[in-house]
């Protein structure tokens, strides 16, 4: 070979390894400018969309015959501030149930062989009066009743009290400041949940050995659930004080022991939003950002917090929806500015959506939508809008402004800032923006805030309340989310990019510790509930609406459960409790055990039968 074809052959061997590099480059820019522009491969996740109107069923109607008997009282106290508590759980589980006040009798306790349950939703069985001996007589003939609250030591309950499992009890109450369910009782059951500002409220009580104790306090030493077989009946009592919307997964659990199974449809959906994402960087007091990155807050956006927030999304499986601010001016006139700079929303929208996820609306700038005759209960520093027509002009140009930028996105979502949303907003939404089909405020009451159940709205819209927030998660929150883990099945979370310049909500804690509490939530979640669907939070609006149009109808027999159901347009879920036999072969459905006797049922028809071996 000459010296000429080796050199000949080193200039290839080089222009290829050159050709290499470039090509690896363009590669790279490629895959960089698709990322821009949002065109990349998109993760497989479920895509819940919502059915058309036709299809909607009554919104959380229970059907068949009345089997349940809720029992109030109006004249204790106690009775009456938790009788809406629970009305709704029994809504929520689709069960059909009468409605007897002590207080103002109407003959329901005259006719307790028409029912198969009953609950107790008082503190005094005296108030029972003659009618008690009767009702412990009904359970021993196949009845199954649940005391739902702690039971004030009296003459009466020392009568029935071996009944119910209790073999002696005190006048004074026990503190209960911890729940610790069984591992085989609840979704993330084995573990001690703190309760925000417990107190003395459980009776004190000896059990009989003879009772299935289900949950307790952290130390063992205060029973908080337990059932007691009767003869052919079954008591089950709830020895907890806490009825608030927080705590309503523990009712609906003492709730699913009675008789020999329960069934009640369930969201199954997780999903975490982003609100003022994206968004200009927001002004605020960046000390402990430059405390411990020693950066500015750009800078730590862009390079420390949303590469963990990605990292934390791979991790669990995790699709984020963001959700829109254009500006933070707080002009609150008729005539607005429109935002120019939009480098930072292509960057950021982009990469959420390439990733699975999905976009929604927060606001124009963050001024809640709260027209000029409206009061803010409490200063959160907001204003009004002047109008109206300032209010409409600022989500058309919310809508124009994000349109314009992720074209072909769907923004379905709304989301208020603050939660704060007026009537006048709220109606506005709900018949002047048709891509808005759900609302995601907040679950729980506070000042101004859009407080939510999960349903639909009569007016069409999905209502998708979050549920926890933040990277504190504190005792309140993490019991909040394993109540509505174990009766929704739906974990729903938020939290603001900007948490590192309040620190109300946690900066003084920084990014690692805040980071720290989040991942440690969600691990908590993956192995709570390892089945719960990931989705954004479109999807969580069908996940919503589909729970909502669910109802059923179950009749039992000696090896096996039929279930009619009403509102099954694709697919549904339920939560099945089996107190008697495990689940065998399954027609119209699929069906999971989750923990114990505790099953999802996967809804493909609308006739489910279960094999039940025993």
């Amino acid at each position: 070979m000459s010296i000429f074809e080796k050199k000949s052959k080193t200039k290839d061997h080089r222009f290829y390894i050159t050709l290499r590099v470039f090509a690896g480059f363009c590669a790279f820019f490629l895959l960089l400018l698709l990322e821009r522009v949002g065109i990349i491969y998109k993760y497989p996740h479920p895509v819940i969309n919502l059915v058309s109107a036709d299809e909607k069923s009554a919104n959380k109607k229970a059907v068949g015959d009345t089997t349940c008997l809720l029992i109030v009282d109006s004249n204790n106290e106690t009775s009456l501030a938790d009788r809406n508590e629970f009305e709704q759980i029994l809504k929520d589980m689709r069960i059909a149930y009468d409605l007897e006040d002590l207080a103002d009798k109407k003959g329901h306790l005259e006719e307790l062989n028409k029912y198969k349950t009953i609950v107790y939703a008082t503190t005094d069985v005296s108030a029972m009066g003659n009618t008690l001996l009767d009702m412990v007589e009904w359970v021993a003939d196949g009845g199954s009743m649940l005391f739902a609250l702690p039971l004030q030591k009296t003459n009466e309950l020392n009568v029935i009290g071996p009944n119910v499992g209790i073999e002696e009890s005190g006048y004074e109450y026990s503190m209960v400041d911890t729940f610790l369910p069984t591992e085989d009782f609840m979704l993330g059951g084995g573990q001690v949940y703190k309760i925000q500002d417990g107190y003395e409220s459980a009776l004190t009580v000896g059990l009989s050995d003879k009772c299935n104790v289900y949950a307790t306090t952290a130390d063992g030493s205060v029973p908080i659930i337990w059932e007691k077989d009767y003869k052919n009946g079954r008591f089950v009592v709830c020895n907890f004080a806490y009825c608030q919307k927080a705590y309503r997964g523990v009712y609906a659990a003492a709730y699913s022991l009675l008789g020999d199974s329960c069934v009640y449809p369930v969201i199954n959906a997780s999903t975490y939003y982003l609100d003022d994402f994206p968004s200009p960087v927001p002004q605020g007091d960046g000390t402990y950002i430059e405390r411990d990155y020693h950066m500015q807050t750009a800078d730590f956006y862009s390079s420390v917090w949303w590469p963990d927030m990605l990292t934390l999304a791979e991790e669990h499986d995790i699709q984020y929806t963001g959700l829109i601010i254009e500006t933070y001016e707080g002009n609150t006139s008729e005539k607005l500015n429109s935002n120019l700079s939009t480098a930072d929303f292509y960057y950021y929208g982009n990469m959420l959506l390439n990733r699975g996820g999905t976009l929604g609306y927060h606001g124009y700038n963050h001024q809640p939508l709260c027209g000029p005759n409206y009061t803010y209960e409490e200063d959160h520093g907001y204003k009004v809008w002047e109008s109206f027509d300032a209010m409409h002009n600022a989500m058309d140009e919310l809508e124009r402004f994000s349109k314009s930028i992720f074209t072909g996105a769907e923004f379905a979502v709304y989301v208020p800032p603050s939660n704060i949303l007026s009537d006048e907003g709220r109606y506005m939404l709900g018949h002047d923006y048709d891509d808005i089909k759900c609302i995601a405020s907040t679950y729980f009451e506070g000042n101004d805030a859009y407080t939510q159940e999960f349903e639909v709205a009569e007016d069409g819209i999905v209502e998708t309340p979050r549920i926890i927030s933040g990277g504190i998660l504190d005792d309140y929150m993490r019991f909040s989310a394993f109540s509505e883990l174990n009766f929704h099945f739906v974990n729903s979370h938020f939290i603001h990019p900007d948490d590192l310049l309040d620190a109300d909500r946690g900066a003084a804690l920084g990014w690692e510790t805040l980071k720290g509490n989040l991942s440690n939530y969600m691990e908590w979640l993956d192995k709570s509930a390892p089945d719960i669907r990931h989705v954004t939070g479109n999807s969580m609006a069908g996940a919503v609406q589909r729970y909502s149009m669910l109802s059923c109808d179950k009749e039992e027999k000696e090896n096996e459960i039929i279930l009619d159901f009403k509102g099954v347009s694709d697919e549904a879920y339920c939560f099945i409790r089996l107190n008697r036999g495990k689940a065998g072969e399954v027609t119209g459905g699929s069906i999971k055990n989750l923990v114990g006797d505790l099953y999802l049922l996967k809804i493909d028809d609308d006739k489910v039968t279960i094999v039940i071996d025993h």
